[in-house]
């Protein structure tokens, strides 16, 4: 028997059907489907989820971020995020840290002289911000002003090296702060590394700035971005300190191509779920606010608006971040059995399983979005005994669009924003 759904979303008419009851033909068709079954080991639901961070500036008060109590923190709470990263040298912010880190959001802190924040004083910055100290950055973008920045008398890049390593030094040596992970400093543009050299000695972990410039998350990731950075970073594992989009469309001067809020609804999930596919432990999206209400490029990166109002793109993070929220700590020793059949050209996938047993298969098409939905037809035939199914558009909700009784197969429209088959194995 063939069940047949249809649900109709406001981004389009997505058709699913789930196929039961029936035994396994023995045929060619079915031999060559076994042939190309692919079993995959899943990755923890809750690893993918403490991957996700997003940058703040909690202590430009002058700007949105002034709103603390009545949007900063709430819309933090309201998106599940775990991570935050943000720096500068004003007790009131470390202040706010602490009270995001008792609700579960820590900090990733940048240090940087330009603001007063020295090999001498570090640990004590840090200190300010104690427990909640997820890791400690060296300075950011140096590259982009290298003949302004001086440190010791040195500008970039001997200045910054020496900067990196006498800040590393200062917080191995202070019990409290000695096993916080340091991140190396980020570069604007990743070419510039190899002029500072390997900072593998004086960090822990590497440190990216991959932008896409308004085109598909990932791009230029694998022969520029990638290679570049481990230029200076060495074999660290790597953590994108910033990386994301802006909605200035009337920004005439801008070099960074801007997208609506629509696409970056549909850019900003991807890019986490292509980063984590491409093993970088951590992805700060900039930002969570729009700073003023102005036209231009740099006021524009936050999935919040100026005057506090959530965009698409914060409901798109939230609801996928409510669907595959785990406990934290989680293991997922678990495989799947499936194939893909139907068009999947440009087809990616993020494979996760919780706690529970169940596994959640997130899957989107790699390709240029406009507010238009595109989707392609894809099956996923499960080998793997399955109880039930169920569908989810975190674009739309974060609840099921569909729900399915021990289902063999699956299709559905697959957009260029996430779906997530969850899969409950007998």
């Amino acid at each position: 028997m063939i069940e047949s759904i249809a649900a109709v979303f406001s981004a389009g008419t997505y058709a699913l059907q789930v196929f039961t009851g029936q035994p396994l033909s023995t045929d060619y068709g079915m031999t060559v489907a076994i042939a190309n079954t692919v079993r995959e080991r899943a990755k923890p639901a809750d690893t993918f989820i403490d991957s996700i961070g997003i940058a703040t500036h909690l202590r430009y008060i002058d700007t949105s971020y002034g709103r603390f109590e009545d949007v900063v923190e709430p819309r933090l709470r309201e998106l599940g995020i775990r991570h935050i990263r943000d720096g500068g040298n004003d007790p009131k912010m470390y202040a706010k840290m602490r009270r995001l880190g008792a609700q579960g959001i820590r900090s990733t802190l940048v240090m940087d002289p330009r603001d007063n924040i020295t090999p001498q004083n570090v640990v004590d910055q840090v200190k300010q911000a104690l427990p909640y100290v997820a890791g400690v950055e060296g300075p950011n973008e140096w590259d982009v002003n290298a003949e302004r920045m001086s440190y010791k008398g040195k500008s970039f890049p001997e200045g910054l090296r020496n900067y990196q390593a006498d800040m590393f030094r200062a917080l191995k040596s202070d019990r409290a702060t000695a096993n916080i992970p340091v991140l190396a400093p980020s570069m604007a543009q990743p070419e510039n590394g190899k002029k500072v050299g390997s900072l593998a000695a004086y960090s822990e972990l590497g440190n990216m700035h991959s932008y896409s410039g308004g085109r598909v998350p990932g791009q230029d990731f694998d022969w520029r971005w990638l290679p570049l950075t481990k230029q200076f970073s060495g074999d660290r594992p790597i953590i994108v300190t910033e990386t994301g989009y802006h909605n200035a469309i009337h920004d005439r001067v801008t070099t960074h191509k801007a997208v609506t809020e629509q696409v970056s609804a549909k850019y900003i999930p991807r890019t986490y779920l292509e980063f984590f596919n491409r093993g970088i432990k951590r992805t700060f999206i900039y930002e969570l606010m729009d700073q003023r209400p102005a036209p231009d490029q740099e006021n524009n990166f936050g999935i919040i608006r100026a005057d506090g109002t959530p965009k698409p793109a914060f409901y798109a993070v939230r609801n996928l971040i409510r669907i595959l929220n785990d406990q934290s700590g989680s293991s997922a020793p678990g495989s799947l059995s499936y194939y893909f059949s139907g068009n999947v050209k440009d087809l990616r996938h993020t494979l996760l399983q919780k706690r529970n047993g169940d596994f959640y298969l997130v899957m989107w098409l790699n390709t240029e979005s406009t507010d238009a939905i595109k989707t392609q037809r894809v099956t996923v035939n499960l080998l793997t005994p399955t109880k039930a199914a169920a569908t989810f558009l975190p674009n739309r909700s974060s609840s099921a669009t569909a729900t399915f009784s021990a289902p063999r197969r699956v299709t559905m429209d697959v957009p260029d924003a996430p779906i997530i088959l969850k899969v409950v194995p007998k």
